[in-house]
């Protein structure tokens, strides 16, 4: 019924939780992070810029009788200092990014992240965003399109994609997973990644990440985030491809000595998480320390 959390055991050992001192879950997704935060006693603020996910995780909190140690906030994570301080988070022991996505968000969201479920090409996960996935595969010059797959997930296949989108929108608007993906799919060698993965898997990947400014986002939210750490606090950040794990591995460089690892290398999933949960597999786990002031 809900996303299995990734790494739960790490995230909880490196935070630290102590009770009644208070956390931040910055992607709340389905709250099985929070919640285990929460039955240590620990109070928590969760974030999430979906209100239908976060309405979800709210509901599951006080089913289990977790209600009254959390509270929840619509709202980006960029603007984690703003929220933070609306809810009385202003100083924190602890923060964690969990960058991925819930189950939830990729089959039953219907707003598009997932080629497996035939839904409106949408990918916003803040529907006040203007513009969708379909906006850009509609009106974006080929060029542009190859250079979002290719930037934005490594696609080697960026230009032959982009020249087959350009050309399948000449005949009808693509307005549905479905149909982008077997574009995509039509498009691909038949050796693609020696059927490793689906052919759309990055295209959509570079979509979702292009639609939501994933990127610039997280860029700015890791700074604002260490600046509500109290001495000793903890940030924990999971990534989920390399683009992240690259942002989250540069913040650690730019903030010392304020911030100190943890870790030397980021903590990866079990073999047997990734055989439980096998959306597990491509996650990556730093642990930030703030230093004394």
């Amino acid at each position: 019924m809900y996303h299995k959390p990734v790494l739960l055991k790490e995230v909880l050992e490196h935070l630290k939780v102590n009770k009644n001192a208070k956390y931040i879950d910055a992607t709340l997704g389905d709250g099985g992070h929070t919640v285990e935060i929460l039955k240590m006693g620990g109070t928590v603020l969760g974030l999430d810029v979906n209100p239908e996910a976060l309405q979800r995780a709210a509901d599951r909190i006080k089913d289990l009788g977790l209600g009254e140690n959390f509270t929840g906030a619509v709202g980006n994570f960029k603007d984690i200092g703003l929220i933070a301080q609306a809810s009385g988070f202003e100083k924190v022991s602890g923060i964690l990014f969990d960058l991925g996505y819930s189950t939830f968000e990729l089959e039953e969201g219907n707003i598009g992240l997932s080629f497996l479920e035939d839904q409106t090409l949408d990918m916003r996960l803040d529907t006040t965003l203007g513009v969708t996935a379909a906006d850009l595969v509609n009106a974006l010059p080929e060029e542009r399109l190859a250079d979002i797959m290719f930037n934005y997930s490594d696609e080697r296949m960026s230009r032959r994609f982009a020249k087959a989108i350009v050309e399948a929108r000449k005949l009808k608007k693509i307005q549905t997973t479905r149909q982008l993906a077997e574009i995509i799919k039509s498009a691909a060698p038949s050796d693609y990644e020696r059927g490793r993965i689906n052919p759309a898997t990055r295209t959509f990947q570079a979509l979702r990440i292009a639609v939501n400014n994933e990127l610039e986002n997280l860029e700015n939210s890791l700074p604002r985030a260490a600046r509500l750490l109290l001495p000793g606090g903890r940030m924990v950040v999971i990534s989920f491809h390399s683009l992240e794990d690259g942002i989250v591995k540069q913040f650690g460089l730019d903030v010392q000595p304020l911030l100190m690892k943890v870790v030397k290398k980021p903590l990866v999933p079990t073999e047997e998480e990734v055989n439980e949960n096998p959306r597990a597999r491509s996650a990556k786990m730093r642990v930030f320390e703030k230093c004394a002031e």
